[in-house]
């Protein structure tokens, strides 16, 4: 099926290029881009009867525009003015990643029907649980340095199920939705999973991930299967390779999810306690029928690193980058290298 057409119209071309270049790149949304930067070649183009969802800029917006009949039309603002009140506005002075976040939420909630995203690679997406039932292990530094280091190479998606994740406050950002609002619209219309998803992700160093529940309470209640339901629909509706879930006993069924896994990863320690805590859950698995979940559990002892990098956005530099590079990549990344 042909993708629908989301047209860019500012008379600004290096923006309108820029702007379109960012939002050509997502492979799984279902537009394809065009620009336009002149009036008469906007009225006049054929393909204008096919055009979903037009962005235009405040100086090159008139009434005629809506004479068109385009479906979603979205003034990019740019002094402040509500040149329409029937029509969408958001401000053409801000990221393109902010802009296709507000772009894709307000088209996904008006839509009826989005056309289905299919997966078009030959990849399967392989999902790594991380899970270590001892504290303060280093297990988010190492799932986030992983995943940032697999973006590199792979399409990679993260997600942090700690109870306090202090993510806004690590990244200096503030986050309208977070994952307990992707498992809400899921539920309430799977089939626009992909667009969804498109107006919530945020990067951090090219690894793409949803921000962890803001209110952990909203988790609560969601059962293993459901995150293994969502887990699945990712896969079908994104093109993404590697999946990273960065576990906490705060999840349901958090069993469950793990015997999903595709890799199961856990952060190793030797003084006592942690030895203890790490043979208790072992027995414990294989008490309740879960024993292959620690005989498909590579177990990682980390050597004490001299310095951790303090921003996440430099994780894939430190000694901890180098740890994986030598030794956990040659083992996630056997059947590629042996390929």
């Amino acid at each position: 099926m042909d993708k629908r057409i989301l047209a860019i119209f500012d008379s600004e071309e290096s923006y309108a290029y820029r702007l379109m270049e960012f939002i050509s790149g997502k492979t799984n949304l279902p537009f394809q881009v065009y620009v336009f930067t002149d009036e008469n070649k906007f009225y006049s183009c054929a393909q204008i009867k096919d055009i979903e969802c037009l962005l235009i800029s405040e100086s090159a917006y008139k009434q005629e525009v809506e004479t068109t009949k385009i479906p979603h039309i979205i003034i990019l603002s740019e002094s402040g003015a509500n040149l329409n009140k029937a029509l969408h506005h958001i401000s053409k002075y801000q990221s393109s990643e902010n802009i296709l976040h507000e772009v894709m939420e307000y088209y996904t909630d008006r839509s009826e029907a989005v056309p289905l995203a299919l997966r078009t690679g030959l990849r399967n997406m392989k999902i790594i649980g991380i899970y270590t039932p001892i504290g303060r292990c280093l297990q988010t530094t190492f799932s986030l340095t992983l995943g940032q280091m697999l973006a590199k190479r792979y399409r990679t998606l993260y997600l942090n199920f700690e109870i306090y994740s202090g993510f806004s406050k690590m990244l200096c950002r503030e986050f309208d939705n977070d994952i307990s609002d992707l498992m809400y619209y899921f539920g309430c219309a799977r089939e626009k999973l992909a667009y969804r998803m498109e107006s919530m992700v945020e990067t951090v160093n090219g690894l793409d991930f949803i921000p962890p529940a803001e209110i952990y309470h909203n988790l609560v209640g969601i059962r293993g299967e459901q995150w293994l339901d969502l887990f699945g629909e990712i896969e079908k509706a994104s093109e993404y390779e590697y999946l990273i879930l960065d576990l906490t006993d705060g999840i349901m069924d958090l069993w469950d999810v793990l015997r999903g896994c595709d890799h199961i990863y856990t952060i190793a320690r030797d003084d006592g306690l942690a030895m203890a805590k790490t043979q208790q859950y072992e027995k414990a698995l294989q008490c309740m029928n879960y024993g292959d979940i620690a005989t498909r559990t590579t177990k990682w002892k980390l050597p004490v690193f001299r310095q951790l990098p303090m921003r996440f956005e430099e994780l894939t530099y430190g000694e901890l980058a180098g740890y994986i590079k030598t030794k956990v990549f040659p083992e996630l990344l056997k059947e590629d290298l042996d390929g």
